[in-house]
């Protein structure tokens, strides 16, 4: 999200009517400001130490999000939900209309594959085993990290634990301390599995209508600059040779990704029922 989209944002929401040049000043701060105090309880812990541009992003989420394209939690960083909001938001502004889904859920015949090979489990599979999306459940558990992690669209944010469904934590922190037992830490950071992509996240999948498995905190994203959402293994940095033994891992504990599935989304690994 660059800052003219900030100003086209703001300018459709009717609190900017200033130039679109770029230039976050004055102006554009104030737009900022006051979408931000008018949705006050939808923000952060701390927003308001956030420096201006993350300030900026924040209220521009506000306004993707009441535009009916959901970012996920109103953080100020400017992640894959929020620029895939935007791609839809700005398809509307230009066309008038969503753009087409790229997948198309029903089309797929999931009874090919075995409910533990599902890329994407039904809803009621889900619910039976997992519970209800959104419930407590979705992130009482907590995975402690064997080397940092940092937040792929902030790399000055770095974890050394996160949240996840009760269900999964134990087996995605077997799943670290083996990468960490398998690659050196140079590696390690060459290949992006440091780069955390976000855990839980109550949304409904991209490109598609379905809540998504992020929905239970059962999926991880892994370095999703270098392994966006339709890029296939001739582009995908998670598809290289390198990463053999981080997927085997993966799938030793029970997890499946839809890179090795269905050749998209290689950012994406989601446990099935462990």
């Amino acid at each position: 999200m660059n800052n003219r989209d900030i100003q086209r944002l703001y300018t459709a929401g009717g609190y900017y009517n200033g130039d679109i040049d770029g230039d976050l000043g004055p102006k554009s701060m104030a737009a900022a400001d006051a979408l931000l105090a008018n949705r006050y309880d939808e923000l952060q812990a701390g927003h308001t130490s956030w420096e201006p541009r993350r300030r900026a992003v924040a209220a521009a989420q506000l306004i993707l999000k009441y535009a009916g394209h959901p970012v996920g939690v109103i953080d100020g960083l400017s992640g894959p939900d929020t620029e895939f909001a935007l791609t839809q938001w700005i398809h509307v502004q230009t066309h008038g209309t969503l753009p087409e889904a790229w997948r198309d859920e029903e089309e797929e015949d999931e009874d090919e594959l075995p409910l533990s090979y599902w890329p994407r489990q039904i809803q009621s599979e889900l619910i039976q085993f997992y519970g209800e999306a959104g419930g407590p459940q979705c992130t009482a558990g907590k995975v402690e990290l064997p080397f940092t992690m940092k937040i792929a669209w902030d790399l000055g944010q770095k974890i050394n634990r996160f949240s996840c469904h009760e269900k999964v934590a134990d087996s995605a922190e077997r799943a670290y301390r083996k990468i960490a037992s398998s690659y050196s830490a140079q590696d390690i950071s060459r290949l992006g599995f440091d780069l955390f992509g976000g855990c839980y996240n109550y949304r409904v999948m991209r490109g598609g209508s379905s809540l998504s498995t992020h929905a239970y905190g059962i999926a991880i994203d892994t370095d999703p600059i270098r392994n966006q959402l339709k890029w296939g293994s001739d582009r995908a940095m998670l598809a290289t040779p390198e990463c053999e033994e981080y997927w085997r891992i993966w799938e030793s504990e029970g997890w499946i990704s839809l890179g090795r599935l269905r050749n998209y989304d290689w950012m994406h690994v989601q446990a099935a029922r462990l």
